[in-house]
């Protein structure tokens, strides 16, 4: 019996020794893959990367397409308070004519917010509302050497899309307010139809002044023009919904 334990393990030795080459070479393999993994920057549990879910807006590349009319140069200047929209849109337009006194700074955006006279939320007057109306937009263009002409569209045909288009073609800034961030305004600066008939695919480029979701902080703001049209409300100043305030601006 001791003979046969002993052949036994000299059998099994030996098929160890007929293994190790194959483990060695498992092993090796191990150490390569582990290599190359962190070689080529893979991740692990403990390491996150920042996804990018946006297309970078390129002004030059959309104002040599087809079927779009672009107002080159105006840009959302950014909004230094969570209530200064308007006079944002305001310093952003003015900017672009080019109109002196003006710079794209904080002093200034101030500057326009304490003539428009904006209120901040945190220090509300009993019976005041927050922000700036169209009123007030209008207003202050016109002191300042602009015309501007209030409208509202409520039939829900598109002809306000139409209108900003024509604007668009003359070069000539929008100001507009919807129920984007519960009311928010911005300056459309560009529109493309695709060449179809179909509007649902339109896309309308915004100079916005809060320009923080789309990970390019560039003053700019992509969104297809329908569900814009649908959304461009006001359900704050005026006791009751106002659908699609525009202030078209252009030097006296």
């Amino acid at each position: 019996m001791e003979t046969t334990k002993a052949q036994n393990c000299d059998k099994d030795t030996d098929g160890l020794k007929h293994r190790l080459p194959t483990l060695g070479l498992m092993v090796l393999l191990g150490a390569f893959l582990l290599c190359a993994c962190a070689g080529t920057g893979a991740s692990t549990p403990n390491q996150t990367t920042q996804a990018e879910y946006f297309t970078a807006f390129d002004p030059v590349i959309f104002a040599t397409r087809p079927h779009t009319e672009f107002i080159p140069g105006l840009t959302g200047f950014q909004q230094t308070t969570e209530y200064s929209c308007g006079p944002a849109a305001l310093l952003s337009t003015v900017l672009y004519y080019k109109a002196p006194g003006f710079k794209a700074d904080a002093e200034t955006e101030m500057r326009i917010s304490s003539e428009v006279g904006t209120r901040d939320p945190a220090t509300l007057k009993p019976g005041e509302k927050p922000g700036t109306t169209p009123p007030e937009i209008t207003t202050w263009l016109e002191k300042n050497g602009f015309n501007a002409v209030e409208e509202y569209e409520k039939k829900g045909d598109n002809s306000a899309l139409e209108k900003i288009r024509a604007n668009l073609r003359a070069g000539i800034p929008t100001i507009v307010e919807w129920i984007d961030l519960a009311g928010h305004w911005v300056v459309v600066v560009g529109y493309d139809d695709r060449g179809t008939i179909n509007p649902d695919d339109d896309i309308l480029v915004l100079a916005d002044p809060y320009d923080r979701y789309d990970d390019h902080p560039d003053g700019y703001n992509v969104v297809n023009a329908q569900r814009f049209y649908w959304m461009w409300f006001d359900a704050r100043y005026f006791g009751k919904e106002t659908w699609r305030t525009m202030i078209s601006v252009t030097r006296k």
